[in-house]
């Protein structure tokens, strides 16, 4: 799986080609399992710079799993939402071929640059689209 996504990652764009519109993009985690082990909750900031590979490996550094929210967040992004959420389960398999049971609840928040006005070079980042 790593190389795969080794490959995946060298071979998608820059945010900035495959989403011009925005100054960044925000991808909250939050995770739930029948386990008593979660993995802590997280916050990624996408900046133009970035790949636009949005497929994140398993916390579980047993499981070959991972999640794919590359839909989502293209959907998010292209649409003009201010922010999505959802939730998708982890398909993988964890030692001993034990179906891994993490649950993924994400939500996205695309940051959109603000269309210029008198005086204004829309520099300045904001929600407004």
């Amino acid at each position: 799986m790593r190389e795969r996504q080794r490959r995946g990652r060298t071979a998608t764009p820059q945010i900035r080609t495959r989403y011009p519109d925005l100054d960044s993009l925000q991808v909250e985690f939050a995770f739930s399992d029948s386990g008593k082990f979660v993995p802590a909750p997280q916050t990624t900031v996408f900046h133009p710079a970035a790949t636009a590979f949005f497929c994140f490996a398993c916390p579980f550094g047993d499981c070959d799993g991972e999640f794919d929210l590359t839909s989502a967040i293209d959907l998010t992004a292209r649409s003009g939402q201010l922010q999505s959420s959802g939730e998708v389960r982890c398909a993988g398999t964890r030692h001993r071929a034990a179906a891994c049971t993490l649950s993924l609840e994400y939500s996205i928040s695309p940051h959109c640059r603000q269309t210029g006005t008198a005086g204004d070079d829309g520099a300045a980042g904001g929600r407004v689209r």
